[in-house]
């Protein structure tokens, strides 16, 4: 399958900070979910996985279940899932690197991951029960070709859930300053414009006009991005970074894009979010 240059450019990126030696956040690319719904605080490295934990809660995934983790990253949601629901999963991701890392990881397990674009989902029409995405939408081009394309491979009554960084406001929306701070941001990783165009709410008008019907949509930021920022700006998590990853992403690279999305944050800019939304049968 041919990629575009996009999404070429969005594997390289993975690629620099993909490590083949270290199990980095025990296997997760999550931003992480850094507090519970009550404040207390969730340790190091449980928060990776908690991410997965609280978005799927009560959804009930039965073991015939057949479920796609869209941006799958290294296996480690898709291994957690399979685990505590015993359905049938596989993985899709972008990432060359990632989905190398994956295969290793999971390479007993029975679960399936390919190499593919989230915006040309290689699976048929009504083909999965649930199709999760944690963190990749931002990348894709656009976010908007992915709800279709989950909307395509989903069963009806089908669910999706997400776990996404959107902006609140579209860019022309926002002052001088909150646009240069978004524009580096998504510089910095590798989002494209098209996804800068809308705020929250043609977000959601979005999904409906697609044909899902939401039935959840939560923000998250205050218990996720500054306890990922402020963990990763520590000198000790830097220098652990440089060690294996080089100088330039430990204390250059890696900081610039933490120091960035905490301050579009900060600017109410964008926000993180949970999303639940069904294929409704069609009558």
């Amino acid at each position: 399958m041919a990629f575009t240059e996009h999404e070429e450019k969005v594997s390289e990126f993975y690629s620099r900070v993909v490590d083949n030696n270290h199990d980095w956040n025990d296997g997760f690319l999550t931003f992480g979910l850094w507090k519970t719904k009550s404040g207390d605080p969730i340790p190091h490295p449980s928060c990776y996985g908690a991410v997965y934990d609280e978005l799927l809660e009560g959804t009930m995934i039965q073991a015939d279940h057949s479920v796609l983790d869209v941006a799958c990253g290294q296996g480690a949601g898709m291994l957690r899932i399979k685990s505590q629901n015993g359905c049938n999963i596989q993985g899709l991701d972008i990432s060359a690197a990632n989905v190398e890392i994956a295969k290793r990881r999971l390479c007993d397990t029975g679960i399936t991951v390919t190499r593919g674009s989230g915006t040309k989902m290689p699976y048929d029409e009504n083909s999965f029960d649930c199709v999760i995405c944690v963190e990749g939408e931002p990348h894709m081009n656009s976010r908007e070709d992915f709800f279709r394309e989950a909307f395509r491979v989903l069963k009806p009554g089908g669910k999706l859930f997400m776990a996404d960084i959107v902006t609140l406001k579209a860019l022309p929306d926002l002052s001088y300053l909150q646009q240069i701070i978004l524009r580096t941001a998504a510089k910095l990783w590798v989002i494209p414009s098209t996804n800068l165009s809308y705020g929250i709410d043609d977000y959601k008008q979005k999904l409906k006009d697609i044909g899902f019907k939401l039935t959840k949509f939560e923000f998250l930021g205050d218990r996720v991005l500054p306890g990922y920022c402020n963990f990763n700006l520590t000198l000790s998590v830097m220098r652990e970074q440089a060690k294996v990853r080089g100088p330039f992403v430990g204390y250059v690279g890696g900081p610039m894009i933490d120091i960035i999305v905490k301050m579009a944050f900060s600017h109410k800019i964008i926000e993180y979010v949970f999303v639940e939304a069904e294929k409704e049968f069609i009558k």
